[in-house]
This record gives structure tokens, C-alpha cells and sequence, in this order.
């Protein structure tokens, strides 16, 4: 028995078979940034032929559900729901911040991912996993805050290090943090597949219908349309061009 991991919710994408009898995963993960947009299904294919593994054998399907790339998380949990509709398996829904929780270990971890403009999708938990500041959307002092009164110096984790720690405007709120290993610090499919396990022997499992994106908020292009920004930029557009 297997579960089928995905995770494309960061720059590399990758996908894992997880063993939940005895915890072992294999994964295959992308060779160039952004590379899942084009290569997840073979990726799969491949992975499950490497494995030897058949395809009956596979018990559940499982996505990193976001927050994170947009165009990332649609892609892994609309292919996540195709393969469990076709395998006739049930899905599971894996939290993308929350799944770096088990990595807190003594001190302590920070997740924050790149939401542009000092924003990021952000959590911080504190030794042994408790929740000190709940997964969300927030600027960057919010979460360097959040572990600062919590008397932590956590482990950062995630793709918002590398987008704030040189950046004149918001790399002070990184200086002197500990930011995890490169190798570990982004969101993969055999992170994603441990906490599936954990959800797969609760018996958290969810159907095709119910495996949806968590985006956390709207597109850059929804929020405009909310506050009637686009309306506006687009009335400018037309009357420039009108005045050609």
C-alpha cells in the first residue's frame, strides 16, 4: 500500500511515495524552477515505475493544498484530484505551512513564504510544535514579532528568506535570525508525505470534492477588482488609448 504525494506550492516541485506501514518515502523532485508546470506527470510516472509499484497499489492521493504559488497549488491539486478520480482512492489535504511543525524541534521553527511587498504566508512554532503564532497571511514583522515575544530564535524556513534577507527595506527584520539549510528549506513532497501520514492513520482523509486550494487570499488580480483598482487602471488604459 502507497500514498502519492504532490507538492508544486513552491519554486521546485516534486512528487513521493510514501510507505505508511513503515514511514519509508521516495520522491522525485524537479530539476529547474518551475519546472512541475510541465513536468509533474511524468515525474509521477516515472516515480511509480521506479518504485515498482502498481498503480492498485496506490491507497490514497495526497497535495500540498497552499498556501503558496498560486499557479503552483492549482496545478498540484487539480492533478492530485484527477489521480484519485481515476484511481478511485480517497485524498488528503495537507497544510503547506503546517506541515514544517514537526521540524521545531528544541528551538523552535518560523515558516514564511514570499507573498511580495513585505508580506508572506507565515506560522511559527515553538519547541516540540506548539503553535505560537497560527498559520496565515501577514507582513513580515508580524511573524519576526510573534517568536520575538515568545522569547524564541526559531529556525526560519521557506522561500520569503531568500525574496526579504538582502532587501533594503526588510532585510533588518532577518538580520542575526538562524535560516534553515538551503537542501531544507523549501516545501517538498516527502515533507508533505509525513504529515499525510499523520492524517492517513487518523483516518483524515477527504474526497475528490472536497480537496480544494487554500490560497489564503485573493490574486493579486481579485483584490484589485475588489477595491475597483483594475477598474480604475483599465478606464486609464482606454482613455489613453482613445486619445491616440
Amino acid at each position: 500500500m502507497y500514498i502519492l504525494v504532490i507538492d508544486t506550492t513552491g519554486p521546485v516541485g516534486s512528487c513521493a511515495l510514501l510507505d505508511p506501514a513503515t514511514g519509508a518515502v521516495r520522491q522525485k523532485t524537479t530539476e529547474e524552477p518551475m519546472a512541475h508546470l510541465r513536468r509533474l506527470a511524468g515525474m509521477m510516472e516515472e516515480l511509480v515505475q521506479e518504485t515498482g509499484c502498481s498503480k492498485s497499489e496506490i491507497s490514497a492521493v495526497a497535495a500540498s493544498a497552499g498556501p503558496g504559488s498560486y499557479t503552483g497549488i492549482r496545478i498540484g491539486v487539480t492533478t492530485a484530484r484527477m489521480t484519485a478520480q481515476a484511481l478511485e482512492v480517497p485524498c488528503l489535504k495537507v497544510p503547506t505551512l503546517a506541515m514544517f511543525r514537526p521540524l521545531a524541534g528544541d528551538t523552535g521553527c518560523a515558516v514564511i513564504f514570499n507573498a511580495r511587498r513585505g508580506q508572506v504566508y507565515g506560522a511559527v512554532y515553538g519547541p516540540g510544535g506548539q503553535e505560537v503564532l497560527a498559520p496565515g497571511p501577514y507582513m513580515l514583522e508580524d511573524v519576526t514579532k510573534a517568536a520575538e515575544s515568545a522569547g524564541l530564535n526559531p529556525v526560519f524556513y521557506g522561500d520569503g528568506i531568500d525574496a526579504y534577507r538582502d532587501s533594503p527595506k526588510y532585510g533588518g527584520l532577518l538580520a542575526g535570525k538562524t535560516f534553515a539549510p538551503k537542501a531544507e528549506r523549501y516545501q517538498t513532497a516527502e515533507l508533505a508525505a509525513r504529515f499525510a501520514k499523520t492524517l492517513w492513520e487518523q483516518g483524515d482523509t477527504c474526497s475528490v470534492e472536497e480537496l480544494l486550494p487554500d490560497y489564503m487570499r485573493k490574486t493579486e488580480a481579485e483584490q484589485k477588482l475588489a477595491d475597483g483598482s483594475l477598474a480604475r487602471a483599465r478606464a486609464a488604459k482606454m482613455a489613453k488609448f482613445r486619445s491616440r
